[in-house]
């Protein structure tokens, strides 16, 4: 019994257990896409309508097939245009894939691997991220921008394949067929 803020019981003995709750991620996306101008100046731009999938890794390294995130587009709203994320995440270890860009623009060549530990450290391909993490209560925000570059065209300069073909082998051709005719001829011309 509790009385006058002091408690009595049989064994006066209180055990407390308080458990410490697993933090909870947010993985947010910022997706730009760079253009390089003639002078050799970068102008990054933010894209809207690029789609990303996340997937949890296994034990195995393998994609966890009862881990389900929804491949969300960034948006293309004027305040949000070029962000995207994935929420209540739980520590482990994740898989981030493009699975479609801004048109013009090259997809990202391969997954980045994204690591968040129950001490609340976030790992972008196995190096610690401890600038763009913010933290509220229990809850951890990693926020990663994602650059595109575009489309690489080599510019059209000088002949097309046939073209070239005909300038190089047709004279070689010709070259070779009068030396085959003049050694015939020689052959040919000698009387014994």
């Amino acid at each position: 019994s509790a009385a006058n803020g002091t408690i009595t019981g049989g064994s006066g003995k209180i055990e407390l257990i308080n458990k410490l709750q697993d933090p909870k991620f947010t993985l947010e996306i910022v997706k730009k896409g760079v253009t390089t101008g003639e002078n050799g100046s970068e102008t990054q731009t933010l894209l809207s309508g690029v789609e990303f999938k996340l997937e949890r890794l296994g034990v195995d390294g393998k994609p966890d097939t009862a881990f389900t995130a929804e491949t969300k587009a960034t948006s293309s709203k004027d305040a949000d245009k070029g962000k995207c994320s994935f929420e209540n995440l739980k520590a482990g270890i994740y898989q981030l894939t493009e699975v479609k860009t801004a048109e013009g623009y090259n997809l990202l060549s391969e997954p980045i691997q994204i690591k968040f530990t129950t001490d609340g450290e976030c790992y972008i391909d196995g190096v610690r991220d401890t600038t763009n993490v913010a933290s509220s209560g229990n809850t951890y925000t990693m926020t990663l921008t994602v650059l595109n570059r575009k489309n690489f065209e080599l510019p059209h300069t000088g002949a097309d394949a046939p073209s070239l073909w005909l300038l190089v082998g047709l004279p070689a051709l010709v070259a070779v067929l009068l030396v085959l005719v003049f050694r015939y001829n020689k052959k040919g011309g000698r009387r014994q």
